[in-house]
């Protein structure tokens, strides 16, 4: 395994710390095939770059715990309700501001009803989807 540093800055700890920081050092290395692949698999298996990976490693930082197919699929599902709550609270914000708004201007408050009660049956659904996930995680055998 041979090793080349190019533009690593001198006596700067813990600068990649920083979460935003813009990664502009390269570090070239030589692997065989079968040290290659090793890496692969383990970067793949905590769902890290291989980059991401290496830095983590070479630096001594802990490593995401590996998801079992079923974490990764509960993260899936809570991505596409977190995406369905944020439009349904927008939506809650829209009819919010159109009750103050009619207040404020002494009219009657007109609420759409269906659209109320379209919001409330998507919280209802998403909170069975979150429970049952939430249950299934805590019975996870992968820590």
């Amino acid at each position: 395994m041979a090793m080349k540093l190019k533009n690593l800055p001198q006596s700067q700890p813990n600068q990649s710390n920083q979460p935003n920081q813009r990664l502009s050092s390269r570090l070239e290395i030589r692997l065989s095939d079968s040290d290659y692949n090793q890496i692969k698999a383990r970067a793949s298996l905590v769902n890290l770059s291989m980059s991401d990976f290496m830095r983590r490693a070479a630096l001594r930082r802990t490593m995401p715990r590996p998801l079992a197919a079923f974490d990764l699929k509960a993260y899936q599902v809570l991505c596409k309700i977190d995406a369905q709550l944020r439009i349904a609270g927008n939506n809650l914000n829209q009819i919010a501001k159109a009750c103050n708004s009619a207040v404020a201007l002494g009219e009657p408050v007109v609420v759409n009803t269906g659209l109320l009660e379209s919001v409330q049956k998507l919280i209802r659904e998403n909170q069975a989807t979150i429970k049952a996930i939430v249950a299934n995680l805590a019975k996870s055998t992968v820590r």
